[in-house]
């Protein structure tokens, strides 16, 4: 199933249209994960940098990627939709935001990259499961197109196609824009996220897969795959290809302890 992004002018419209954007980022990575044009087009707006996944970092890592963004004269809220992390918070930053607006109607752009927990969110907001939830990016359940939902009393929110494939952090694009399993040549992209893991979180790919994450990338994937059984029938070597789809799914899901630290924050 392929994946619907919005087009920049649907974007720019919906923007225009709205009072507050919503911008979903993966905590892990928030910069990597940031659509240049989403930022840019939503200047001017009442604008809250949604931190999600906050379960999947500790917690002094939410809080430092929320001051980094307050030193860049933005706000941003460390939550976890899934585990209901703050979300009561984000709550009534819109609540109050809301009232600001002299409108009877008032409407939140809630938009963000693939797999960033944008529908989770419109969940909890909306206080039911009635937005539908996917794992992954171009499967059932991703958002096709946009819907105005109310939230609550005057309070509406566009849900948004995971806007557009303008992803900063190239390995992220990658990732992100399509299946796992549509992926060109997974192998290598496995080997990059590994390189990721065991150069910002040491030991994260041992916890993981109980393999030496001294060996290289390429070896932990054989290693990865002999485990799980996935052997050719009959040289019985490891295919590394499904060892690296499964690689971009633990990511995807949060399984590979993972994280990027912000730059110090100074003002």
């Amino acid at each position: 199933m392929s994946i619907r992004f919005a087009s920049k002018k649907e974007i720019l419209e919906k923007i225009q249209l709205s009072d507050i954007v919503l911008v979903v980022l993966d905590v892990r990575n928030p910069i990597g994960t940031m659509s240049s044009y989403l930022l840019r087009v939503s200047r001017g707006k009442r604008r809250l940098f949604a931190l999600n996944k906050a379960d999947l970092v500790p917690r002094e890592i939410g809080l430092m990627w929320e001051r980094w963004f307050e030193c860049k004269g933005h706000q941003a809220l460390s939550i976890s939709a899934n585990n209901r992390l703050s979300t009561l918070k984000l709550r009534k930053i819109l609540r109050g935001w809301a009232r600001e607006v002299n409108k009877d109607k008032v409407i939140v752009m809630i938009a963000g990259v693939p797999k960033t927990g944008k529908s989770s969110i419109i969940n909890v907001l909306r206080g039911k499961h009635s937005a539908s939830v996917s794992a992954y990016p171009g499967t059932t359940g991703y958002t096709k197109g946009f819907t105005l939902f109310n939230i609550e009393g005057k309070i509406y929110a566009w849900d948004t196609p995971g806007v557009f494939p303008d992803v900063r952090d190239p390995l992220e694009r990658i990732i992100r824009l399509k299946p796992p399993e549509k992926i060109r040549d997974p192998e290598r992209i496995a080997a990059k996220i590994l390189s990721r893991a065991k150069k910002f979180v040491p030991g994260s790919i041992t916890a993981t897969y109980g393999v030496d994450e001294f060996l290289d990338e390429y070896t932990i994937l054989e290693e990865i795959a002999r485990r799980r059984g996935w052997l050719e029938k009959t040289t019985k070597e490891p295919i590394i290809e499904q060892a690296g789809i499964q690689v971009i799914r633990d990511y995807l899901d949060g399984k590979i302890k993972f994280y990027v630290k912000p730059a110090r924050a100074e003002c």
